[in-house]
């Protein structure tokens, strides 16, 4: 198949999706805008679609004319950020929200990539699911999706997807066997103890004593009790107690975040801190109540699948731009999709040579590396489908 051909044109018509989608960033469930664009540009291609899932979400279907056969699927998340951007481009954003995670990028790359696969759909057996995500910064988008039916109307037997990094060589494809991205939970402790006069701690139970045990004491948790082979996260990121000086409050507050590359460290990090706070707290004269808030799990591909994807993009790449990558303590609720349909989840390398990472207000990544996203997503796909 003569790829160059195919992709006459893409490098500008990405562009120029990338350019007016980041203009309009949108915040998760509240996508309406860029909602309609993708529509639009549904409609255009004559791509069906259908919307409703999760609110805000689309997704799109590709028949091969060739008739029934596999199903894939290709995800494309939506959201923007609640920051005001500082980036000084000619398209920047001027509404109080900003697409500084890369996800218009994700969109234009998923667009021109159905472009052009639906001027392929003549040669094509089977079907191509096109999904639209929304809210993937607040780590819902995706099961609300799952929630509305989508796997009761289409069944994919696969599922990609890629999310740019401007962390790594621009045009770079980093495809891992197991791990891409971690979990991402919340957990919050309050600790109850008995108030009273700070001269006479003697007459009361003092929370704050007991919270810097636990706190020192969960340090272990990850150092002692999960393999250094199995990196894990647990921060306390806040911590909120007392009035004054010299009263010794009744209670303690205590937010952090667990991170994790594997569901049973997942499991392993909250029940250890559960157990340390219950037993820190006894033995301090106070109680422990421990809340977990999960987020997204963990974004683990399926080893076979990211074989044969980091097969399919050296065929299209030079191949020295395909390999994998440290995984990273970000969390992604592509990981519900991946959890029910055997797929991979890719980095798309983009630095542009700035410091400015994902979620900040400078944010920006090299437009040229999303033409790789396409080659990519194109060479898995027709191969799955027609192989």
């Amino acid at each position: 198949m003569d790829f160059k051909k195919l992709l006459n044109n893409a490098e500008n018509n990405l562009v120029n999706h990338r350019r007016i989608l980041h203009s309009i960033p949108e915040l998760g469930f509240e996508e309406h805008k860029t909602s309609k664009y993708i529509q639009d540009e549904l409609n255009k291609l004559g791509i069906p679609f259908k919307t409703n899932y999760g609110k805000t979400g689309v997704v799109g279907v590709i028949k091969g004319g060739l008739g029934e056969g596999r199903s894939i699927m290709i995800r494309a998340d939506i959201d923007g950020l609640p920051l005001t951007e500082e980036t000084e481009l000619d398209f920047a954003s001027k509404n109080g929200a900003m697409h500084a995670c890369g996800h218009d990028g994700h969109i234009s790359i998923l667009l021109e990539t159905a472009r052009i696969l639906q001027s392929l759909k003549d040669s094509i057996k089977g079907e191509i699911i096109l999904c639209f995500q929304p809210a993937e910064e607040i780590v819902q988008g995706a099961l609300a999706m799952i929630d509305d039916g989508l796997f009761e109307d289409y069944h994919p037997e696969r599922v990609l997807g890629l999310h740019i990094w401007n962390q790594l060589p621009s045009g770079f494809v980093g495809v891992n066997d197991s791990a891409v991205f971690a979990s991402a939970d919340a957990f919050s402790l309050e600790i109850k103890g008995r108030g009273g006069h700070g001269a006479l701690p003697h007459l009361n139970i003092d929370p704050i004593v007991a919270a810097s045990h636990i706190i020192s004491n969960a340090q272990t948790i990850v150092s002692r009790e999960i393999s250094p082979q199995d990196p894990g996260v647990l921060t306390f990121g806040k911590i909120e107690s007392g009035f004054a000086p010299n009263i010794i409050p009744d209670s303690v507050s205590i937010e952090g975040t667990i991170r994790a590359y594997s569901q049973d460290v997942r499991e392993r990090i909250y029940s250890s801190l559960e157990r340390i706070s219950k037993l820190g707290a006894e033995s301090m004269r106070s109680t422990a109540t421990t809340e977990i808030m999960y987020g997204a799990g963990p974004v683990v591909n399926e080893q076979e699948v990211a074989s044969w994807v980091r097969d399919k993009a050296r065929e299209v790449l030079d191949p020295s731009l395909v390999g994998p990558t440290e995984p990273v303590s970000v969390g992604d609720d592509m990981a519900e999709f991946l959890q029910r349909i055997p797929g991979v989840y890719f980095l798309l390398g983009a630095s542009v040579g700035n410091k400015y990472p994902h979620h900040n207000t400078r944010f920006d990544f090299d437009e040229k590396a999303m033409i790789n996203g396409v080659k990519v997503f194109l060479s898995c796909t027709l191969d799955f489908l027609n192989n």
